[in-house]
C-alpha cells in the first residue's frame, strides 16, 4: 500500500515497517478503572509500534480534520479556561449542564467514515489515498467491535470530528429558539449551554434531546447528569472552573485548598516524593488558569515552588 511507504519514509522507519505492524497489529493492553458514580471505565493502551503510526495519523491527517467552534477539548489553542471564558464573557446568568453518556465508545467506525465523506472537500489529503487511509484508520484507531476506545491518542481527534454534526445541528436549533441567545460549548462529553432568558431550561434540554435523535452517531444523553443552575448573585462552575459574580475565571475552592495543603506539606518536609510531580502539575495548572492566585502562592511558597521547578527539570 502506498500509504505504508509514506509512513515509513516520514517517520524515518525502515521500508516495510508499517506493513509488518499492520499485518498483525499487537492488541492493545486494557484495564478498568472505577467511575466516581459507580461502574467501570475500560482504558486501552496501544503498543509502541502502533502508537508510532497513530501519531503519524494525528500529525498528517487527524489534527487537520474540521471541528466545530463549540468544541474545546483536545484542540490546539483551545482549553478548559477558554471554554469557561466563552460563557463568562457573555455575562449569561442561567446555565444548563449536560453529559453525553459513554462518549468515545458510542462512536463507531461507520460514524467516522460517514463524517469523512461528508466533509471530504475540507480535508487536505490526496483523494486517491482515501481507501488506504480509511482502511488504516479502521484497523489502528478502533478496537475489535469497531468502537472508539478510551486511551488511544487518536480518539479525541476522531471524536471531535464525528461530533461536528451534533455541534452544528444543536447550534442551529438553539439559534432558532426565540430570544434565547444561547452560548453553547462542548468539552469532550460535557455540554454547557448558557443564556440570559429565564425559565428556558426545558427548551434547551429538549433541543439537545431532539438533536441527538436526528444525527447519525448514536450519542446518548446521561439523564442522571442534567443540571440546571443560575449565576444570579453568585458564581457558577463551568467544567471544573469557577466563574465568579464579576465574571472572571478562577479555580474551584477545593482545588485551591488542595494546592495549599500540598505546598504546606512540602514546606514541612512531609510531602512524599511520589507526590512531587502531582504538585508540579497542580502548580502549572494554577498558573495557567488563575495567575493572580499563583502569584499569591508564589509570594508565600517561593522556595517550595522553585524547588519543584528544579526537581522537575532534573527528572526530564
Amino acid at each position: 500500500m502506498e500509504i505504508f511507504n509514506i509512513i515509513d519514509f516520514e517517520t524515518l522507519m525502515r521500508k516495510g515497517f508499517t506493513s509488518e505492524v499492520m499485518r498483525s497489529p499487537e492488541p492493545p493492553k486494557k484495564w478498568d478503572i472505577a467511575k466516581k458514580n459507580g461502574g467501570v471505565r475500560t482504558i486501552y493502551h496501544p503498543s509502541s509500534k502502533v502508537k508510532l503510526i497513530q501519531y503519524w495519523l494525528i500529525n498528517s491527517v487527524l489534527a487537520n480534520l474540521p471541528v466545530h467552534e463549540a468544541a474545546y477539548a483536545f484542540i490546539k489553542d483551545r482549553s478548559i479556561k477558554k471554554n469557561a471564558l466563552r460563557h463568562a464573557l457573555t455575562r449569561n446568568k442561567y446555565y444548563v449542564k449536560l453529559d453525553l453518556k459513554d462518549f468515545f465508545p458510542s462512536i463507531k467506525y461507520n460514524d467516522f467514515e460517514n463524517s469523512f465523506k461528508t466533509y471530504r472537500d475540507r480535508i487536505n489529503y490526496p483523494d486517491k489515498l482515501d481507501p488506504e487511509l480509511l482502511s488504516l484508520i479502521k484497523g489502528i484507531c478502533f478496537i475489535s467491535d469497531l468502537s472508539l476506545p478510551i486511551g488511544f491518542p487518536t480518539s479525541p481527534f476522531i471524536a471531535n470530528f464525528v461530533a461536528r454534526e451534533f455541534d452544528e445541528k444543536l447550534t442551529v436549533k438553539l439559534n432558532s429558539i426565540d430570544r434565547l441567545n444561547a452560548t453553547y460549548t462542548r468539552y469532550a462529553d460535557d455540554i454547557i449551554i448558557s443564556t440570559n432568558k429565564k425559565g428556558s431550561s426545558r427548551q434547551i434540554i429538549n433541543a439537545v434531546k431532539n438533536t441527538l435523535n436526528n444525527i447519525k452517531p448514536n450519542l446518548k444523553l446521561n439523564s442522571k447528569k442534567i443540571k440546571v443552575c443560575s449565576a444570579s448573585g453568585g458564581s457558577i462552575i463551568v467544567t471544573g472552573l469557577k466563574v465568579c459574580n464579576d465574571f472572571h475565571i478562577t479555580l474551584h475552592k477545593k482545588t485551591k485548598d488542595k494546592v495549599r495543603l500540598l505546598l504546606s506539606l512540602l514546606s514541612k518536609n512531609k510531602l512524599k516524593i511520589d507526590d512531587y510531580n502531582k504538585l508540579s502539575g497542580y502548580i502549572a495548572y494554577t498558573k495557567s488558569i488563575d495567575p493572580h492566585f499563583y502569584t499569591k502562592l508564589n509570594m508565600r511558597y517561593f522556595k517550595e515552588i522553585k524547588f519543584l521547578e528544579n526537581y522537575h527539570n532534573k527528572s526530564q
